[in-house]
């Protein structure tokens, strides 16, 4: 049986009137909320900056998914061994090669992604950022290093970027290289030049743009 018009119109009135209220209650909740964060606001700053700051704090999450990921590529990196030989300081290291082939598997099984890149820096030099991030949610970590070369030959700049890599990605997924202290870096250092830079070198160094 159907419902007469009435008793339609009474429960049409109900069902307005019940969302009425929820409207109103969810506005006066908005309302308290805005009067809360206005009481905390400094003088002298727009209401409606602190609710964008207020906003986009509750909008940042950890990036849950890069940690679990990270810590799954961690449970299968095995220390890397150190097959490099630095003969200054007759030491021995692991190169950047070793690194990668020793974490390539475990990063990649574990939906990483790896890779770098060089920007400029405010005293107008360069830095290498190595980037790790977990391939679905896009979140990453990253790790910059200045890329200091010695000279300006194309040697020296890869070397020094190389030595870059190689330590921003054993510090961001904590890899440990063998035992003992990690003396490389001699391929970026000159120890028979004094610290200042020799003019040609440092003009051509310019012409590189390092």
């Amino acid at each position: 049986m159907s419902a007469t018009p009435d008793k339609a119109k009474a429960e049409a009135d109900a069902k307005a009137a019940l969302a009425a209220k929820r409207k109103a209650q969810a506005e006066a909740e908005e309302q308290a909320k805005l009067d809360e964060l206005r009481r905390d606001v400094p003088p002298g700053i727009e209401i409606e900056e602190a609710l964008k700051a207020a906003y986009a704090a509750a909008k940042r999450k950890p990036p849950v998914n890069l940690y679990a990921a990270i810590h799954k590529a961690q449970a299968k990196i095995e220390t890397v061994r150190k097959n490099g030989e630095n003969p200054h300081f007759k030491s021995k290291y692991a190169t950047l090669d070793e690194v990668w082939e020793t974490v390539r598997k475990a990063v990649n099984d574990a939906g990483l992604v790896v890779f770098c890149t060089i920007d400029p820096t405010a005293d107008g030099k360069k830095e290498l950022t190595t980037h790790v991030a977990e391939v679905k949610s896009g979140e990453e970590i990253s790790c910059s290093f200045p890329i200091v070369a010695q000279a300006a030959t194309p040697q020296a700049v890869g070397s020094a970027m190389t030595y870059a890599r190689r330590y921003t990605l054993t510090a961001l997924l904590e890899i440990v290289t063998g035992d003992g202290a990690d003396d490389d870096g001699e391929a970026a250092t000159n120890h028979n030049t004094p610290a200042t830079k020799n003019p040609s070198a440092s003009a051509a160094a310019d012409a590189l743009g390092f």
